[in-house]
């Protein structure tokens, strides 16, 4: 439980320290990642109380609301894709998660004026998509590395753990 609570804060805090100006936000790489080790509860947990100590830190919105729904929609994706810790099903983990998250900020921010002051109209909402396109493709970017990093790193430390439990065996 505690490993949870120090995990969600740091994806909160992680995230805040991403504005979306930049269009990176790597707490879908680090939800992905998470998804390894943790139970789905736990990793509701983590996805929504990260977005909650995100808000909390930059300041609670009505757009808070709409990546909640984002964050859940990614949680749940995950989930039911169940992703292991291999490149393939992180990529389609990957694939799967960033358009719902994304498709959801541009359908919030749309729906609530919150970034941009588009009609509430059909034309408005796919200008609201389209212009959130650039914001998807390097967010997209910089979670594959974050994960393919994270990959590497755990791959790395699981076959150090491998050797080190064949030398014990063996000696």
């Amino acid at each position: 439980m505690i490993a949870t609570a120090l995990l969600t804060l740091a994806c909160g805090i992680i995230a805040g320290q991403f504005h979306h100006t930049f269009g990176v936000a790597p707490i879908l790489g680090a939800i992905l990642c998470a998804a390894f080790f943790l139970r789905p509860r736990e990793l509701f947990m983590v996805g929504l109380g990260g977005m909650l100590v995100r808000d909390l830190l930059m300041g609670l919105s009505l757009f808070t609301l709409v990546r909640f729904a984002g964050i859940g929609l990614v949680v749940a994706a995950i989930v039911a894709l169940k992703v292991r810790p291999n490149l393939r099903s992180l990529l389609t983990g990957l694939l799967v998660s960033s358009p719902i998250f994304h498709l959801v900020l541009a359908v919030g921010n749309w729906a609530t004026g919150t970034c941009g002051g588009w009609a509430r109209t059909p034309g408005g909402l796919v200008q609201s998509i389209v212009s959130s396109l650039p914001y998807f493709q390097r967010s997209f970017v910089v979670d594959f590395l974050f994960t393919a990093l994270f990959l590497t790193a755990y791959s790395a430390v699981l076959s150090r753990t491998l050797v080190l439990r064949r030398q014990e065996q063996a000696g």
